[in-house]
């Protein structure tokens, strides 16, 4: 279940820079479900529901070999978010990989009546993973990044923003969060 923040703690800027990055780590097959970038005319239709560059241009494998690769850097970072192991673990990685990439994407400031926006400098596909890293860039500024996460159920791994007043949800929902207690709660009874 992916969810789209839209409260009074994700304006409207934020909710937007993070259902652009959720939605790509959302393709991600979850919950046993199908990986929803494994060719082409899987990226292509994902660009253009996104409403990003690249999506009526040309889309190759190796296009969607680098979004499944940025997915997964993401993924890793938004689990060690959430204070994964597998994600602590795998965090140095992505990092260094995102630092690696990030000059293929380059962006440049759009100055309007709104403010400073970062926008990437191509079209194309490049400029389509050029607006993912102007919405990691965004989040940052607004201080949300660190809110962007991957649920902690082991069966469902969704990405979510949290909402929390602390920042410290760990489920992508309430359904989530009851049946994590509910293991836990069986478990403990099991081992007394």
């Amino acid at each position: 279940m992916q969810q789209t923040p839209a409260d009074d703690r994700c304006p409207p800027s934020t909710c937007d820079s993070s259902a652009l990055l959720l939605g790509l780590v959302n393709t991600a097959p979850l919950a046993g479900g199908r990986d929803r970038l494994t060719v082409p005319e899987d990226l292509s239709a994902w660009l253009a529901h996104a409403g990003l560059p690249g999506a009526g241009t040309s889309v190759t494998g190796a296009d969607v070999a680098a979004a499944r690769e940025l997915r997964d850097a993401f993924t890793m970072i938004f689990r060690a978010h959430s204070g994964c192991e597998d994600g602590e673990a795998a965090l140095p990685a992505a990092e260094e990989y995102l630092q690696r990439i990030a000059h293929r994407y380059p962006l440049v400031p759009r100055l309007d009546a709104d403010g400073c926006h970062l926008v990437p400098a191509q079209d194309g596909i490049l400029g389509g993973f050029g607006a993912l890293f102007a919405a990691a860039a965004d989040l940052a500024a607004r201080g949300g990044w660190a809110r962007l996460k991957m649920c902690k159920n082991p069966t469902c791994y969704t990405g979510f923003f949290d909402k929390t007043r602390n920042s410290s949800g760990l489920y992508c929902s309430t359904a989530c969060s009851t049946r994590m207690a509910a293991r836990a709660y069986r478990s403990r009874v099991k081992n007394a």
